[in-house]
Order: C-alpha cells, then sequence, then structure tokens
C-alpha cells in the first residue's frame, strides 16, 4: 500500500506540473526571489536577505500563491469529472484524498524553494559565505515557511470542497485570511488561534532564542493540519461525480 500510496502521489504531482498554474507560480516565485536580491542589495539586507524576504512575503504574497494552489487541487476534478478515473483505481478514497492533498503540499513546498533559490544564490554572491548562524537561521526559516505554507494549501482545499468551487474557495479564503487579520489587529489576545498569525511563528527562536512560542505555534498548526485534513476527506467522500 505504501508503494501505491508514493506511486499515485507521484502521479498527482506531476499531473500538477502539467497544469499551467502550478509553473507560472514557481516562475513568479523565481523572480520574486531575483526582485528581492537586487533590492535587498540596494537595502542593505545582503546578510540577513533570505530570512528578511521570506518573513516579509509569508504575510503577503506566499498566502495567495497557497490559495491559490490549493482552491484548485482537488474540486476542479469534480468539476470536470476527471475524479472518476482515481477513483477506479485500487485505493480507498482516504488513500487517494491523502496522496492528492500531500501532492499539494509537496507543491506548496517546491514553491517555496523556488523563491529561496534565488535568494540564497544572490546572497552568495553579493555576500559571499554567510556565518554558519546566518545559513542555520536562512534554513530554520525556510523550513518554518514551508509548514505553514504546506498548512494553507491543506486548509484553502478544504474550503474549496466544502463550497463546491474552485473559485469560491479561493474568494472565502481570502476573505477569511483578511478577517483574522482585522479581528486580530483589534483583538491581540485572539491572535494566536489565527492563522494568521503563524507566518512569524519561527521569529521568537531565530531573534530571541526563545523556543516555547514557536513550540506552541507549531502544536496550534498541527491541530490545524489535522482539523483541515479531516473536514477536506469528510467533504471528498461525500462529494458525487
Amino acid at each position: 500500500m505504501n508503494a501505491s500510496f508514493l506511486y499515485f502521489t507521484g502521479e498527482e504531482l506531476r499531473k500538477l506540473f502539467r497544469g499551467g498554474k502550478l509553473k507560472m507560480l514557481l516562475l513568479l516565485a523565481f523572480l520574486i526571489g531575483i526582485v528581492f536580491v537586487f533590492a535587498g542589495d540596494r537595502l542593505g539586507l545582503n546578510g540577513n536577505l533570505t530570512v528578511v524576504a521570506l518573513e516579509l512575503l509569508l504575510v503577503t504574497v506566499l498566502p495567495l500563491f497557497m490559495v491559490s494552489l490549493g482552491s484548485d487541487l482537488m474540486i476542479s476534478e469534480f468539476k470536470a469529472r476527471m475524479i472518476k478515473n482515481a477513483l477506479k483505481l485500487p485505493l480507498s478514497r482516504e488513500i487517494i484524498f491523502l496522496g492528492k492533498m500531500l501532492a499539494g503540499w509537496t507543491a506548496g513546498a517546491l514553491i517555496v524553494m523556488s523563491l529561496f533559490v534565488p535568494l540564497l544564490i544572490g546572497s552568495l554572491v553579493l555576500t559571499g559565505i554567510s556565518d554558519l548562524s546566518v545559513v542555520g537561521a536562512s534554513l530554520a526559516e525556510v523550513g518554518g515557511a514551508i509548514v505553514f505554507c504546506g498548512l494553507l494549501v491543506v486548509l484553502a482545499n478544504t474550503v474549496a470542497l466544502w463550497t463546491g468551487s474552485g473559485g469560491a474557495g479561493l474568494v472565502v479564503s481570502v476573505v477569511l485570511w483578511m478577517a483574522m487579520g482585522v479581528i486580530g489587529l483589534f483583538e491581540p489576545q485572539l491572535n494566536r488561534f489565527f492563522v494568521t498569525d503563524f507566518a512569524d511563528w519561527m521569529r521568537p527562536l531565530l531573534y530571541k532564542g526563545e523556543a516555547g512560542p514557536a513550540i506552541t505555534a507549531l502544536l496550534f498548526m498541527v491541530v490545524y493540519y489535522i482539523i483541515g485534513t479531516i473536514l477536506g476527506l469528510l467533504a471528498f467522500q461525500r462529494k458525487e461525480i
């Protein structure tokens, strides 16, 4: 079953690559990384360019990319009735759902890496090999970004499945993101319960050396991963072809 699951996930990832959306998001992320290299050089951010760029983009561009990817991850196949091809495979609906979701999660991670690579190369070209502490902070930030962005893909996919439309899922996800940001602005004590607060979940560890807040945020994200997966699976199972 593990081999079948991994093969199915790989096929789903290849299917995403054959589509135009993932290619466009990868290209845009790469170009944004290049832009930040030149902008960072002018602003004198070379030493921490990767960390600063990811922190800024995790609250602006990357969430939009992940929501766009997640909202169209599965629901479009139901609309086009292509899902019936997957359901003919000797795999349960649960395995099919998890395979598709893992493929989407991997695609989200690749988008983050597509942004990270030009930032890393630009930093090396402009400043040479950085201190180990800077390298470690950069790797920790990109790892944290992958975990956070993967969560957005999972949640956006769940919203789209329940709304029954990729476009509606995208709009609802964006509205929820904005609503959480506004509510968190006026009610800061509620922030730790909102997904918008997890974008900088690595900051206490990187800047203050405090692991506690980062671990707490990670636990919240794990809970949201579980909730998003369960709700998404329920919506996936109840969908008719």
